[in-house]
Parts: structure tokens; sequence; C-alpha cells
């Protein structure tokens, strides 16, 4: 009897091509499809080997900063290869033609010279009858023909061949469009051929990666939109040297041409100087650049030359006085706000590097905090163009709620606060010489420490601990908090022995130095954890002071004495990023 045939129709649900979970490592290595049992899959099973499954793999591609690092080794190598090159030119045989590379002698520093584009550098040979069109072509003077053909060599020229901006006319021919470029450049007093254009925007995304986070005072589309014009100004071209300068000591890649740079933008600067006597106004680019430079003396050079750099910078921001104050105008359409928030954000990078400067060596400061200037807008609204009207430093100071600032307003605050201890230390030695009484001395005191207090309050309700020490720009405020504490106690240590009545007084700013410099030398361990590149370049001063108390108290135990040896290793790590702290030691109270 025939069977019957069950037609019913099965489930339409499609069965999975493999079931769910990992491969096993033994199928990765053979290359064959892994059934995934569990707890041993087939291949395994039959080939007595363990059957071992790792679930979280590696990510895929390149590791992170990989490229990076990448770029900047490319961009070495390239500047390497070109000066070979350009050194292993040779000039032909004596005949009719000579080939000349078209190169100002007044812009090559050292073996190392710039261009600011794209660089386009090549050769090309000119007759002797053409010597009177090539001088008017060094003069800027763009003569009507140029004789003889261009031969372009492959090695010189290291720029992408698109189209130029400002020289996109179909009419004009490729080579005429890089005559016209190359005399343009010429014109702008600045050619060259050893630092690419590469190499220029990586120093660019270094300069606002490790440096605009401590001195932010300009604009990024800014910038890039005035540096890629043909059109700068002396003072913009300074800047933008002064930039690369500071850069390159921030990094491991550029450390070779860091000294060419820097003497580069320090001759650029004095020349530029030089050229302004008698003039009404001073370009903030200028300022901006001598700020820089002396950042880039305190880190590398001298502590010195970085204060007189400095000092060079205050002047003429006191010269120009009336660009950076801000007055009772509250309107924020009739100018251009981004440019006098540069101008602000200049003024209070000023401001900060006189108090912290001044306070090391005891000097009397150059800036006043009674001034009219409204202090610099949140970052972000800043980069974004959009117009924000900040209080002014009185407010910051005596606010009470804890309203979250930017960091650089947070650098403002502490370099007021400790910039009264300073001056309260000065008139404190006037008021000892005159013989007046002690009680203004206390006035003072219980002023300055009981803003100090609440500030630090508000500091730490804004900026959890976490935060300071994960933050480079924080931790060295979160330093300079408690290094004021220091400074106030050395002060009544040093200047004032009271009375009786007063010891309950010192007895509590003991206790609150104590807790202070130990705060420092747990903030001091957390800089090991920084990238050593981005860590504040006036972090030694901090340092420096804390050093001072921990040797006045070394009798006191050999726990202060381990303390002091935190300090004075953290101190000697920071020797390879910064010579500030050697140069402090001139200027040890």
């Amino acid at each position: 009897m025939p069977q019957s045939v069950d037609l019913s129709v099965k489930s339409s649900t499609p069965q999975a091509r493999q079931n769910p979970g990992a491969a096993c490592e033994e199928c990765r290595r053979r290359k064959v499809r892994c059934d995934r049992q569990q707890p041993s899959c087939g291949l395994c099973l039959s080939s007595g080997v363990q059957c071992q499954v790792t679930t979280p793999r590696p990510p895929r591609g390149p590791k992170r900063g990989y490229l990076k690092a990448l770029q900047a080794r490319i961009a070495t190598l390239e500047g390497t290869l070109l000066q070979q090159q350009r050194q292993q030119q040779q000039p032909p045989p004596n005949n009719n033609t000579s080939t000349i590379t078209i190169a100002p002698e007044d812009t090559t520093i050292e073996g190392l010279t710039f261009n600011d584009h794209p660089p386009l550098a090549w050769d090309f040979p000119i007759t002797t009858d053409d010597e009177r069109s090539l001088n008017d072509l060094c003069n800027g003077t763009v003569p009507s023909t140029v004789s003889g053909t261009s031969s372009l060599d492959g090695g010189s020229v290291h720029a992408s061949t698109s189209p130029i901006q400002g020289f996109q006319t179909p009419s004009e021919s490729f080579a005429d469009a890089m005559l016209d470029r190359k005399m343009s450049e010429i014109s702008d007093g600045l050619d060259g051929i050893n630092i690419s254009n590469l190499m220029q925007a990586d120093l660019d995304q270094l300069y606002f990666d490790r440096v605009h986070s401590f001195a932010p005072i300009l604009h990024q589309r800014r910038y890039i939109s005035w540096a890629r014009s043909m059109a700068k100004t002396d003072a913009q071209s300074c800047l933008r040297y002064a930039m690369w300068t500071l850069a390159a000591s921030v990094s491991a890649h550029y450390q070779n041409i860091g000294d060419s740079l820097y003497r580069c933008t320090r001759r650029s600067l004095e020349s530029l100087d030089s050229k302004c006597v008698g003039l009404g106004m001073t370009e903030m680019e200028q300022v901006q650049a001598w700020l820089l430079l002396a950042i880039h003396e305190f880190m590398c050079v001298d502590f010195s030359r970085g204060w007189v750099s400095a000092g060079r910078a205050f002047r003429l921001i006191q010269l120009n006085w009336l660009q950076y104050s801000d007055g009772t105008d509250v309107s924020l359409a009739q100018t251009d706000w981004v440019d006098a928030e540069q101008k602000r954000r200049t003024f209070w990078l000023a401001y900060c590097l006189d108090r912290f400067i001044s306070v090391r060596n005891n000097s009397p400061m150059t800036f006043s905090e009674q001034n009219t200037i409204r202090l610099p807008a949140p970052e972000t609204n800043f980069q974004n163009e959009q117009p924000t009207l900040t209080g002014f430093l009185s407010e910051a100071i005596t606010a009470r709620d804890a309203i979250v600032t930017s960091t650089f307003t947070e650098c403002i605050v502490v370099a007021t606060i400790i910039g009264r201890a300073l001056s309260h230390r000065q008139q404190s030695m006037v008021d000892n010489i005159y013989l007046n009484e002690s009680r203004d001395f206390w006035e003072r005191h219980e002023w300055i420490n009981g803003i100090l207090i609440q500030r630090m309050d508000v500091f730490s309700l804004n900026y959890p601990i976490a935060a300071q020490e994960a933050d480079p720009m924080l931790l060295f405020i979160s330093m300079m908090w408690r290094t004021t504490v220091l400074y106030i106690y050395q002060l009544m240590k040093s200047v004032i022995h009271p009375t009786e009545e007063k010891r309950l007084v010192l007895a509590e700013c003991t206790r609150q130095s104590t807790i202070a410099a130990k705060e420092i030398v747990n903030l001091t361990n957390k800089l090991s954890q920084l990238n050593s590149f981005k860590v504040h370049p006036l972090t030694p001063i901090p340092l420096s002071l804390c050093a001072e108390f921990f040797v006045a108290y070394q009798e006191l135990g050999d726990t202060y004495s381990k303390q002091l040896q935190d300090i004075t290793e953290a101190m000697h790590g920071l020797i390879s990023f910064s010579n500030l702290g050697p140069g402090l030691g001139a200027y040890s109270r």
C-alpha cells in the first residue's frame, strides 16, 4: 500500500547561515568555517585541540595618533630631502645662460628659508641679456616679458597642481600661473623651499593642539584665512614665525629647526620694531608675536631674555592702551567683535604673564587690575564668532555664585589674587622701613585671605579634582591657588612678628599652608600622567615656591623631606621640556 506523503508547508523562517558567536582561534588559524558549537566546536573536538574563543577583538586600522606621527615624520623627511637637493644643485658650465634660483638673500636664515603659501620653488634659465628683467623681478616689479623658456625641475616643485586662488582664469597656462605666483611670493619677501606646505600645516596644527590651550589669543579660522593670503603684513608674518617657533619647541619632530625658527622670529621682530619708530599705532599681531616669543624664551632660551621680550609686549600694549580698553560701551554690533576679543585676550595673557613672573622674583607689576577691559568670552563662543558681553574682573572676583567660567578666566582670577598678595608684601616692606603700625598689614591680610578661600571653594565646586588632574590648564591653576596660600604664609613669617592676639591667625595660616603644600605634591604626581608637551610652561613657578616651603620646614620630619624630594624630581623631569625651572634659581628668596 503506498505511503501517504505529507505535503504540508513547513515554517518559512530561513535558517541562519551560521550559529551566533565568534569563531574559535583554531578555526581562524586554519581559515575554515567554525560551527561555533559550545563548549567545543566540531573541528577542535575531532582534532583533540582545546577550543578557545576570544570575544573582544583588537580594533582594526592604525593606532590612535599613528597617522599624525607618520605625517610629521614625512614632513621632516621632506624638508631634509629638499635641503639636500638644493645643496646638490650645481651651476652649469660657462655659457651664455645660467640657472638662477629666485630667492632674495635676506630671506635665508642660516640655511632655513620660508614661504608663506604652498611652496613653488623652481629654477629656470635666464640669458645674460635678461639680467635687467631679473633685477626688476627681484625688486617686485613685474616685467612685461620674460625671456627664456621655463624648465620645471621635478625635484624642485613641491606643491599641489590644483588651481591657485587668484590665478584661476581659463586663459592662463599652467606655467604662467606658476610664474605669476612666484612673483607674488618674491614681492612678499619670503621665498624658500625648506619649510614645505605640509610642514607649515603641521606646525599650525601643533600650535592649536598644544599651545593654544594656555595662550588662547588667536581665532583659528581667521588666522588660517590671512595666513593663506598673499597680502600679509610684516606683523602677521612675525606672528606666524613665533607660532611655528613655539610649536617646534613642543614637538620632538621639529626641534631640529627650532633654533633657526627662533632666530628668524627674533630678527624679524627687531626689524619690525625699528620700522615702527614714530608710528602712532602698533598692530595687534606684533604684540602677540612678542608674547609668544617670550614664552618660548622662558621655556627654551633664558629667563632674563624672556622677561625682557615680555616687557616689550607690555610696553606696546601701554603705548596703544585705547585699542584694548572697552569702557562703558555695551554694544556688540558696532565693531568687529572677534578682533576686539582677540585684543582682550592678548591683554589678559600679558596680564597673567606679568603677575606670575613678578611673584617669582618679587618685582613690581606692570599692569593694574583696575582697568576697563572686559574678561574674555567662552572659548566656544569666540571660535564660533558668537558675540558675547562679558563682565569685568572686579565682578568675577566678588561673585559668590558657583558659575562655571572658562579656564582662561580662572587663570586671570588666580593671577589677580596672587598679584594682590605680591602688592601686600611690597607694601609691608615699605611699612617696616618707615616703622608704620602693623594694623594695616592684618587688615590687608584678612581681606586677601578671605577672597582667596572663597575663590578656591568656588573653583573646587566648578572643577572637581578629577577634572583638575586631567586638564593641564586646570592643573596649573589649581597649583597656583595653593601656591598663593604658601606665598601669604611665607610673607607673614618673613615680614611680621605676630603679637599674642594674632598667634591664632598665624596657626590657622600654618595649617592652611601645610594642607596646600601636600595638595601641590599630589597634583605634581599627576604631571607624569599628562603628555609632557602639554604641561603648562609656567608650571616650574608653583613647584619652586613649594620647594622653598619644604626647605624651610625640613626639620619637622621625614614626611616633608619626602615631599620635597617629589617636588625636586618633578622639576628635574621638566628640564628637558622647559628651562624655566633652572632660570628661576637666581630669583629664589
